[in-house]
């Protein structure tokens, strides 16, 4: 039995929305905590070189701070994106994982009832389909 590239187990797509999941718990906490390691970094540069703070290669600690947050941020969204498509096995979300981050979630759902599975709830694990 050959398997295509659309064939995916339910372990498998549970395994992506576990990424998912995941990525929507993080994405806020490095958001909140980068933010709040920003402020500190202004704090500290003024503290040690009042008024104006300390510079490094032209640009303060401030602005270092934010540059790292938004390197935090797209290393975060880059992981996981690779992680969701090796979970779906496409190599489309494993070439550019940030530009088909949200395509996945539809890729997940038609696997998904295509097997006669749906979603339980808030990117929980799949379940069979209930009649009505």
């Amino acid at each position: 039995m050959t398997l295509s590239l659309d064939d995916s187990s339910v372990e498998d797509l549970n395994l992506a929305l576990r990424f998912y999941r995941r990525l929507l718990i993080r994405l806020p906490l490095i958001l909140v905590l980068g933010i709040a390691a920003v402020i500190g970094l202004s704090h500290l540069g003024t503290a040690l070189s009042p008024p104006y703070g300390v510079y490094f290669l032209g640009w303060d600690l401030t602005t270092w701070g934010l540059l790292g947050l938004l390197a935090a941020l797209f290393a975060e969204l880059w992981w996981e994106g690779r992680q969701i498509g090796h979970a779906l096995d496409s190599p489309e979300m494993r070439g550019s994982p940030i530009a088909t981050l949200m395509g996945g979630l539809g890729v997940i759902a038609q696997r998904a009832r295509g097997m006669g599975m749906e979603w339980s709830g808030f990117l929980g694990p799949l379940r069979p389909v209930r009649t009505r």
